[in-house]
């Protein structure tokens, strides 16, 4: 006997039988979180192009009349909505409704006025567009930790028309 003990025999084997599940678990969860937060910057990304191109809906009288810039608020929403679903269609089968739903179902909020942005809460002094989606998503990973494998990310950004 070169220094073993018999009551000590497999404790190794018993800790590694009941660890490693824990850490698959844990595993598991951190690439869930790390999915999630990818797929937030991805929509974050797309929201904010669609805000963008809306700013793009100047009305043409007020700028040949010398005024400040103004959006067309009908145009401006529309241009929202549609690039909105185009760029939402770039994220592939993740989301769980199909991006001219969530599109449609978009806050969309198109102000002239300077003031506070209702959506996102900042000052804004430019004619702005401020977009607010919820996306369910499905994040298979979650399934493995006991968590229901569809969240629902809600998001908002804006963009301002500058001259």
């Amino acid at each position: 006997m070169r220094g073993t003990r018999d009551g000590e025999r497999g404790q190794v084997a018993v800790y590694a039988v009941l660890l490693f599940p824990m850490l698959m678990l844990v595993l598991a969860l951190v690439l869930a979180v790390g999915t999630i937060e990818g797929l937030r910057t991805r929509l974050r990304a797309q929201l904010d192009m669609a805000a963008l191109t809306a700013t793009q809906a100047l009305d043409p009288a007020a700028l040949a009349a010398g005024e400040p810039p103004r959006l067309q608020a009908g145009e401006a929403e529309r241009l929202a909505r549609e690039y909105l679903a185009r760029n939402l269609a770039a994220t592939g089968d993740v989301l769980v409704a199909s991006p001219s739903e969530i599109a449609a179902a978009a806050e969309v909020v198109i102000s002239n006025e300077p003031g506070t942005d209702p959506i996102t809460g900042a000052p804004n002094t430019a004619p702005t567009v401020s977009i607010e989606i919820s996306a369910p998503a499905r994040i298979p990973l979650l399934g493995l930790v006991g968590i229901g494998p569809v969240v629902t990310l809600t998001i908002d950004g804006s963009a301002a028309a500058r001259t």
